[in-house]
């Protein structure tokens, strides 16, 4: 039984690629299904805007003619600007539990990122930071939260079997008590009354706007990651129009001091619960189990939280989380993942930890010097 790599020369995913995982993971309950038609928009190189700065490479991995694995190498010209290295990243990584193929896969994505000058191979990123990112290690009860990936436990062996070390790892957070902590019960009014910021919802009737202004915002404080590259004006409006839906705006929370958005907190509803019982198609019936499904959501995702550097100390962030439980626990949502946090990322730590959160799933990024 002999394994063989294949280059896949296409600029749209073919179904073998797109229906892999649905095959690798038919009886594992924890698995949320992608939307089939999303996967071929972000993979298509002609049409989706993250590929107007980068390149990419689709591997899928054959036993005796069978697909066991797939792998994507991608070349992103503007991690190169913002972080003045030749990194290629690898994302989309799927495969049975399969160490032969695993490696070939690897081998084959680190050539072709060697053969572009690349010095370094990182991931997983699917595609970029902006989305999947990380392979999960740690918690695995249950499913995934929106935007956040999964997979098997035997990934991470295969990954570092296939000569990769971790780089870092992400933490999620999980808030699981409904009740507003007393702390910050306490503090507020004196807090919001000194802070001389106005704290409002997204306003869903200038959402466009509304976005831009987050994203520019966004740009400046995600900085401090070192899994960072700025979304440019196209992904912008990619990433609004993707999420438009799934947007509760009494969750998504705008800070600004006279007029400037100095702060912000993105957060959605867990629309998992939705995906999964949609398995991965919207027609003919998957709409109508995604609405059915979501009066099921009790669970958020705060997936962007951040403040502009001039306005720290002003309480800015616990004022946002102090809002997310006022509002969000009438609504039904009765906890919050905060997802991810990398681990050397002192500042987000101890603001888990004072609202009384719990580290309770590991996600895993790796290195390989080529």
């Amino acid at each position: 039984m002999q394994v063989s790599v294949e280059r896949i020369d296409s600029v749209k995913p073919t179904r073998e690629f797109i229906e892999l995982p649905y095959r690798l993971y038919r009886d594992d309950g924890n698995w949320v299904p992608p939307l089939r038609m999303d996967e071929k928009l972000k993979l298509d190189s002609t049409k989706h805007p993250f590929w107007g700065h980068a390149s990419r490479e689709i591997f899928v991995a054959r036993r005796d003619g069978v697909a066991v694995g797939r792998i994507v190498a991608i070349h992103d010209r503007l991690w190169e600007q913002t972080h003045s290295e030749k990194a290629a990243y690898w994302g989309w990584f799927e495969c049975a539990d399969d160490r032969e193929a695993a490696a070939a896969l690897f081998e084959a994505a680190a050539a072709w990122a060697k053969g572009r000058g690349c010095t370094r191979l990182i991931g997983p990123m699917s595609p970029s930071p902006s989305d999947l990112v990380g392979t999960q290690i740690e918690g695995f009860e249950g499913s995934p939260v929106i935007m956040m990936p999964y997979n098997p436990p035997y990934h991470d062996a295969l990954v570092q079997a296939s000569g990769n070390r971790k780089w870092k790892d992400l933490i999620a957070w999980l808030l699981d008590d409904s009740a507003i902590p007393e702390r910050l019960e306490r503090i507020m009014p004196r807090i919001e009354a000194k802070g001389g910021f106005t704290l409002r919802t997204i306003n869903m009737k200038d959402y466009d706007n509304e976005v831009a202004r987050f994203a520019e915002l966004y740009n400046h404080f995600e900085q401090v990651n070192s899994i960072y590259t700025p979304m440019t004006p196209p992904e912008v409006v990619q990433l609004a129009k993707d999420l438009k839906m799934a947007i509760d705006p009494d969750i998504t929370l705008f800070v600004e001091v006279e007029g400037k958005l100095v702060g912000a907190a993105f957060s959605l509803p867990d629309m998992n619960v939705s995906l999964k019982a949609a398995f991965g198609r919207l027609l003919p019936f998957g709409i109508f189990r995604l609405l059915a499904a979501r009066k099921r959501i009790h669970l958020i995702r705060v997936l962007s939280m951040g403040v502009h550097e001039d306005y720290r100390n002003r309480g800015i962030d616990l004022s946002m989380y102090y809002h997310l439980y006022k509002r969000g626990v009438p609504k039904g949502y009765f906890g919050a993942e905060m997802s991810w946090v990398e681990e050397e990322n002192v500042s987000m730590t101890n603001t888990a930890i004072k609202l009384g959160g719990k580290p309770y799933r590991k996600y895993r990024m790796y290195e390989r010097e080529l």
